[in-house]
């Protein structure tokens, strides 16, 4: 296993998944693993995933032998060093790690006496500083949307409907044990802020001034000719927001800013982190989401405004983005009422207004998170960065790399979505 530095050269061994699994399930023997890659190029950017099939024989009441297996998946850091710094590894991983053994226990536990609004977590088998193992969700079926193509309504409706129970979770905590609720987010031991944050303006800066950059070339070239009269007013208000001395300090803003809609965000809502089951039962999670080390404490409407803007169409939005609020705003309510049964049911017209300023103020962000979601969801696999190249590769100076690089370029897709997106915030006057 890996030493405390964070070495990824030594995997997970027969002996780690032996202890792994025998704390579920004493009665098991493992005798035999099978290891694959558990992401392709492009899927997964701040850890390196690899899949594993633990097979052996367990022990029933009877004495009696059968054959077992387990398919565990766990992510490490990236062997690279460049890469680790590049997407600052350590400290997104540090975030997932308390998400695992602190908030999701403590959330989970408001979920007695059949008060479930979310299961979409997977089972965890272990959590610490340079481990995260998890069950393999493929195993049941699930699997992620092509990031390429985005999300389609019904996928949209059933990541909506999980978060407004993940977000109900922590409005029913911050109002019944505030005092968990503030340790739980103090940034000294618990969930901090991992990108937008002061100390890292200096090195995102180059990252943002080239995602920034190419934003505003790709609207002016795809700015459709039929909307060249409007021109100078969408090309200012996108150069205004996108202007390297404000835009950190303004999403740095907009992610510290509390208030009564303030949740523990998953932060990093977009396609690969959802993963779907075809015909999922009654009884199961139609989604399940994963990745949570960009969570931050923050206003629920971060969470929306990544998912509508970052992973979907603006012909999609303009069909339906009332009626995806809606839904929503319907099952956030649904959920509050069956974590709070014997507290009065919050106003849902008060709510519905509060969530649509929120996601006006917060409409900006989703615009802020696209520089680089659209960039990275639309590009080849080939394009994207490989974060299982070998650290041996690396030169002295990459070593020590004082800026992050810089997004794949944009091809015309990408072009097509980001002028979208400019021109729904401007038409809703979120920018």
């Amino acid at each position: 296993m890996m030493d405390s530095s964070g070495d990824s050269s030594n995997k997970l061994t027969l002996d780690d998944v032996r202890e792994l699994i025998s704390k579920d399930e004493p009665n098991v023997d493992i005798d035999s693993l099978e290891e694959e890659l558990g992401s392709g190029r492009g899927d997964n950017y701040t850890s390196m995933l690899y899949r594993i099939r633990a097979k052996g024989r367990k022990l029933l009441k009877n004495e009696e032998y059968i054959n077992y297996e387990c398919a565990i998946i766990y992510k490490i850091l990236p062997e690279s060093k460049k890469r680790r710094e590049a997407f600052k590894s350590e400290l997104l991983f540090r975030n997932e790690v308390v998400f695992y053994k602190h908030v999701w226990p403590a959330l989970n536990r408001l979920q007695f006496n059949g008060r479930k609004v979310f299961s979409g977590v997977p089972k965890i088998y272990a959590a610490k500083g340079n481990l995260i193992a998890m069950e393999d969700l493929r195993e049941r079926d699930f699997k992620m949307a092509d990031r390429r193509r985005g999300l389609e309504v019904e996928h949209l409706q059933q990541v909506l409907k999980a978060l407004a129970g993940f977000h109900a979770l922590s409005l029913t905590l911050k109002e019944s044990k505030p005092e968990e609720f503030a340790n739980l987010k103090n940034p000294e031991h618990g969930i901090q802020e991992t990108l937008f944050r002061r100390d890292n303006e200096d090195w995102y800066r180059q990252y943002y001034r080239v995602a920034a950059n190419n934003a505003i070339t790709m609207v002016s070239e795809a700015l459709p000719s039929h909307m060249d009269y409007r021109r100078q007013e969408i090309m200012t208000k996108l150069q205004a927001f996108l202007n390297e001395d404000v835009f950190f300090s303004t999403m740095r803003e907009l992610v510290s800013m509390q208030g009564s809609l303030s949740v523990f965000c998953h932060g990093d809502c977009w396609t690969n982190n959802f993963l779907f089951k075809d015909k999922p039962s009654s009884d199961t999670e139609a989604v399940y989401l994963v990745d949570f080390q960009l969570m931050r404490v923050g206003s629920l409407a971060l969470d929306l405004a990544n998912l509508l803007y970052c992973c979907t169409s603006g012909v999609i939005r303009r069909a339906y983005m009332t009626q995806l609020l809606q839904h929503y705003h319907s099952h956030l309510m649904s959920s509050l009422r069956v974590l709070n049964p014997e507290q009065p049911p919050k106003d849902p017209s008060n709510m519905w207004k509060l969530l649509k300023e929120e996601m006006r103020r917060c409409g900006r962000f989703g615009l802020g998170l696209a520089l680089d979601i659209l960039p990275i969801s639309t590009c080849a696999s080939h394009e994207a960065p490989n974060l299982y190249e070998a650290s041996t590769t690396e030169t002295s100076e990459e070593k020590c790399p004082n800026t992050a690089g810089a997004p794949p370029p944009g091809g015309a897709e990408c072009a097509r979505l980001m002028t979208d997106l400019v021109l729904d915030l401007i038409d809703n006057e979120a920018l």
